[in-house]
């Protein structure tokens, strides 16, 4: 893609769910305004159904090492976006821009965007994060994109999947790696130790998600009544799962060190 007329052709899909109105109309004045091309899809309501009716939902792994089931919110989303991806294969669609329905988009977010279409650099996927946290945290500069604007790589796990990038490529992984899932959309994108996906953050992302719009409920596994027996495996899975989850992200961001900074170097040179 050559300039900003090209965003013309890019698909974006906004999330919506049908009852959600007031949140469809503000989107639209939002994305109107910015000229952003973009299409409604239909958000899967994960109230319809029940925990075990969800394709390659692992509620025993969720349990055993997260300790409380995927709320039907946390799933509906998982297979909403799930729906695009297959969408994306059917239709050939190369590369999706994906947001919820309770975001805002500041400045320069369409100029990065038409910065990172245009790179020669082979991504998956490309999360827009806003968060003073992801400012300060430890990371490692992959590609720039000028302006003191950096697509990142982190060693730790960050949550977010409320404005992304995708290509067709990174749909098909996605796809097969929520054939046995317990995690949250954003955590499997997250996860790069495990599940072979190039996955990075644009810091700053100038999107943020708007906590009085986002009604997806929020819990923690110690606040969830468990049977002693129950409790006690927990205890012991986590401990183990946080051992290996510490231990593979850093070798993994290790691993990478030397490409990213081969790809940083090129990016800095254009």
């Amino acid at each position: 893609m050559n300039n900003s007329s090209e965003l013309f052709y890019l698909k974006t899909f906004v999330i919506n769910l049908k009852d959600h109105k007031e949140k469809k109309n503000r989107m639209a004045k939002l994305l109107s305004e910015l000229n952003i091309n973009f299409e409604f899809f239909k958000a899967f309501d994960g109230r319809r159904l029940k925990k075990t009716d969800f394709n390659g939902y692992n509620d025993f792994k969720r349990k055993l090492f997260l300790g409380r089931s995927l709320f039907p919110s946390e799933l509906g989303a998982l297979e909403s976006n799930r729906l695009i991806y297959k969408k994306m294969i059917t239709e050939n669609i190369k590369v999706a821009l994906i947001l919820e329905d309770d975001v805002d988009i500041y400045k320069n977010f369409k100029k990065n965007l038409i910065k990172i279409l245009n790179l020669e650099y082979s991504w998956d996927i490309i999360r827009f994060l806003e968060s003073r946290k992801l400012q300060n945290a430890k990371s490692r500069k992959v590609i720039s994109l000028g302006e003191n604007v950096y697509l990142k790589r982190f060693p730790k796990l960050y949550g977010g999947s409320h404005a992304y990038l995708i290509t067709i490529n990174g749909a098909k992984k996605m796809l097969g790696l929520t054939n046995d899932f317990y995690q949250h959309i954003d955590l499997i994108m997250g996860q790069t130790w495990l599940n072979n996906l190039n996955s990075l953050i644009c810091i700053p992302g100038n999107v943020k998600q708007l906590p009085e719009l986002n009604i997806c409920p929020i819990n923690h596994p110690r606040f969830i009544k468990k049977k002693k027996t129950i409790h006690e495996i927990y205890f012991l899975s986590r401990f183990f799962y946080k051992i290996y989850e510490s231990i593979a992200k850093w070798i993994h961001y290790l691993y990478k060190a030397l490409p990213d900074h081969k790809a940083l170097n090129q990016s800095s040179k254009t």
